[in-house]
This record gives C-alpha cells, structure tokens and sequence, in this order.
C-alpha cells in the first residue's frame, strides 16, 4: 500500500525524502512559471529579474508523510 503511494507522488514530480517500514517522508519545490517571467524580463529591460532570482532563492519545500497504520490504512500528513 504504501509502494504504490510513494510510487504515485514520484509519478507527481516528488522526491523521496525519507522512507521506512511504515512511513514515507516526499518533499517537492514550487514551481516556478519560466515563460511569463522571461517575457517580463524582456519587456523590462532585466528588470523584472530581480523578482525571478527572489523567486528562485526562495522556493518553499512543499512536504508530506506517507504513513500506514496498522489497520492497512494510508494517513496522509
């Protein structure tokens, strides 16, 4: 149960932090639009890429846990 979770979220664009028996640990960074923000820079004269290395150093780390109780069932923090 818990293969086929962790198999679907690395479908999804996450990456696998931690894994044990019962608990998997998946993280993904946001994303960032490239193609407005480079049409912007265009448009800007480079300026608007202040706002793009911003985003860029400061991507959040979205993070799950994966767990299995010991009914079978998949708790999903």
């Amino acid at each position: 149960m818990l293969d086929q979770a962790v198999a679907e979220h690395v479908r999804k664009g996450w990456a696998v932090e931690s894994r044990t028996e019962t608990q998997a640990v998946v993280t993904r960074k946001s994303r960032i639009g490239w193609f407005w923000n480079i049409v912007l820079s265009v448009l800007t004269g480079g300026i608007w890429l202040l706002v793009v290395l911003y985003k860029v150093i400061n991507r959040k780390v979205e993070r799950k846990v994966l767990t299995v109780d010991q009914s079978g069932r998949l708790i999903t923090v």
